[in-house]
């Protein structure tokens, strides 16, 4: 019985560990959440390869949208498809379920303390293969950014970075440049989508030790700014948290059931939340 116990304990435990979830082989993408059985398709083969989202233009001469990042991003590529398609946009998805938006080594701590490397530690490799065929295949000319995974702590050969942390910081915007890089090779423009608190959940305070949205928020504005150029912010907080954390229901809407990733009808409303603030989207809504 005592077993028993635990053992359903530890099953919870993972089951709201975002993103923590142990891949069944080191490249497949993790058994998707509740909230993924939407018409969210991702092709028989995985999400280790950029493909075309459910919804879109098919038409290699369509103008064309990336969005990387982690499984929320993949939430924004299906709901903008489904608004842009009809206008003859095509909506590429180079995003990876559970991986962060660049290439460090993060890691899911489990409840009996053993740090494991986010998708069997397949990541840096995944991330850095698929942004690189999405930038051949496509040439996408605007890239959506969306990722909270970096809210995680760092597992390096010697040692573990823990989130917050200087290094951390080090490491994260390192990398963020090295993602940049890559996804703009061809001259694309980034849009960073900054991500959301987890509904139900407060903000942590920038100086409080430990991982925090707060933190991830506060770092793309600065590194943002540091990239005027080349990148550019909208917050979609308004629309789906508009009084600030601990978020909730807006409206009597549930934009996020499993507290972190879209559903209808909160999706259809972010994604058009995202077009009338991003005037590259705007535009590409009015057919223009």
């Amino acid at each position: 019985m005592a077993l028993t116990y635990v053992r359903a304990v530890l099953l919870l435990a993972l089951a709201v560990n975002v993103g923590a979830m142990a891949p069944v082989r080191a490249t497949a993408e993790p058994v998707p959440p509740r909230h993924m059985n939407l018409p969210k398709p991702t092709p028989a083969g995985g999400d280790t390869r950029p493909f075309i989202v459910t919804g879109s233009s098919s038409a290699p001469s369509a103008p064309t949208v990336a969005v990387i990042g982690d499984s929320v991003a993949r939430d924004y590529a299906y709901y903008l498809a489904r608004r842009l398609g009809p206008r003859g946009v095509r909506v590429i998805d180079g995003a990876l379920t559970a991986c962060p938006v660049g290439t460090l080594p993060l890691v899911a701590i489990y409840p009996d303390g053993d740090r494991r490397p986010l998708r069997g530690g397949e990541c840096p490799r995944l991330v850095a293969a698929k942004q690189a065929a999405m930038t051949a295949t496509y040439a996408p000319k605007l890239v959506l950014w969306e990722s909270v995974t970096e809210i995680r702590g760092i597992l390096l050969l010697d040692r573990y970075v823990p989130p917050g942390s200087d290094e951390w910081r080090r490491r994260v915007l390192a990398e963020w440049d090295d993602a940049l890089r890559r996804v703009t090779a061809r001259g694309a423009k980034v849009v960073v989508i900054l991500p959301l608190w987890y509904e139900h959940a407060p903000a942590i305070r920038l100086d409080a030790p430990g991982p925090s949205v707060e933190k991830i928020r506060d770092l793309y504005l600065r590194w943002a700014a540091s990239h005027r150029d080349r990148v550019s912010l909208v917050d979609p907080a308004p629309v789906v948290c508009p009084s600030g954390p601990p978020c909730g229901l807006v409206n009597g809407v549930d934009f996020r059931p499993d507290t972190i990733h879209f559903d209808d009808p909160g999706g259809v409303q972010v994604a058009d939340y995202l077009i009338a603030h991003v005037p590259e989207l705007a535009r590409l809504a009015a057919g223009r």
